[in-house]
């Protein structure tokens, strides 16, 4: 494997650019770890300069799922019938994003560890050239899986934890699924596999304090957390009441001043993005349909159609989601006009995901 010798990480101008402990560490780990990823990664500053994508890829590659989660953003893809995606599309994907220069790839879903060919997609997203994560309800994270995954070239989960015991097992309709993921921090810390808890913040959780009781109980677990808002799509769709405003929002922010967590609209790696949709993050799902965010269902270009540059180029030059525009977060902010003006043609819309071409902008 090509080393990549003569670049030294300089820890002291990693902090002044602005990135996080949480960053730096990872930063340090991935130069032997992926040289290969890490070459990309070290380039993304000059492509943010430029105004390029620097995303990770959200991959639905297949929406097999043990749960029926409350909020679940893909209920309706799950109901969807055409072309899926296959591990030779996958590897194709996988090429066009590393000569794009793209570094990260999520493997999501759907429920990741019971697809049947799960390392097929890692073997063929390519685990020397990308920083592969994986999300993740927990349910069948053992020591034996935990250490698989990383056998077989996986960096890290996105695991899913909504609030403490209760709630959780509710919000996710699986008895004891709490624990499970509670269990499976020590064992993902013994063997080296990456965590990111990931929250789904709504109304609920914000007012009766529960938020910040979960980020209390998992700081002795030292794993960074990703508060997520909640969207008013999919399984979710007439939960309109549980979406945060803007006060919410700055509320769930200040958080972050003290504890070791991160939202939407956070600094990434020193940048100030704004919303991270087509600049930091887009999805892709199992019909090969390109979407700003896996909550944002318009589809900006299908990958069985055009190649990856082409749609996500498409994308950067919409003014919501380009580097000119710092927006907040677009759909999970009840007071932003996208949430109000462009998320609901999304309902009257003939075809799921919406199609870019027919919704009116502004």
């Amino acid at each position: 494997m090509e080393r990549i010798d003569d670049v030294q990480i300089d820890k002291k101008a990693l902090e002044a650019a602005g990135m996080t402990d949480h960053e730096i560490k990872n930063r340090i780990k991935l130069q032997d770890k992926k040289p290969l990823a890490y070459a990309k990664i070290i380039k993304h500053p000059e492509k943010i300069k430029n105004k390029e994508c620097v995303a990770l890829i959200q991959l639905q590659y297949n929406y097999m799922c043990n749960f029926k989660c409350k909020h679940c953003a893909i209920e309706i893809f799950k109901q969807k019938n055409g072309r899926v995606l296959t591990i030779a599309d996958v590897k194709r994907i996988a090429d066009q994003a590393d000569a794009m220069g793209l570094a990260s790839i999520c493997i999501s879903g759907g429920e990741p560890l019971i697809f049947p060919d799960l390392k097929d997609v890692v073997d063929a997203i390519g685990p020397q050239r990308f920083v592969i994560s994986m999300d993740t309800n927990g349910w069948m994270l053992s020591e034996e899986k935990i250490k698989w995954l990383v056998d077989i070239g996986v960096d890290r989960i996105h695991l899913s934890i909504d609030g403490l015991e209760s709630n959780h097992n509710m919000f996710r309709g699986a008895k004891g699924s709490w624990k499970k993921c509670i269990d499976a921090l020590a064992y993902c810390k013994k063997y080296g596999l990456g965590v990111i808890i990931n929250i789904v913040a709504t109304k609920s959780l914000v007012n009766s304090g529960e938020l910040v009781k979960q980020l209390e109980f998992i700081v002795p677990f030292g794993q960074h957390a990703s508060i997520i808002y909640a969207k008013p799509t999919g399984a979710f769709q007439d939960c309109k009441d549980e979406i945060l405003d803007a006060k919410d929002l700055d509320f769930i922010q200040s958080l972050t001043k003290k504890y070791n967590c991160s939202t939407h609209l956070s600094a990434n790696c020193g940048h100030e993005f704004g919303c991270l949709c087509m600049k930091r993050h887009f999805s892709i799902t199992a019909y090969g349909d390109v979407l700003p965010c896996p909550w944002i269902p318009i589809s900006i270009g299908n990958i069985f159609n055009e190649d990856l540059q082409t749609v996500v180029k498409r994308g950067l030059e919409m003014k919501w989601f380009s580097y000119d525009n710092k927006y907040s977060c677009q759909c999970g902010n009840r007071d932003s006009f996208f949430y109000q003006n462009i998320l609901p043609q999304v309902d009257q819309s003939a075809t799921y995901p919406a199609d870019w071409k027919n919704i009116n902008w502004f």
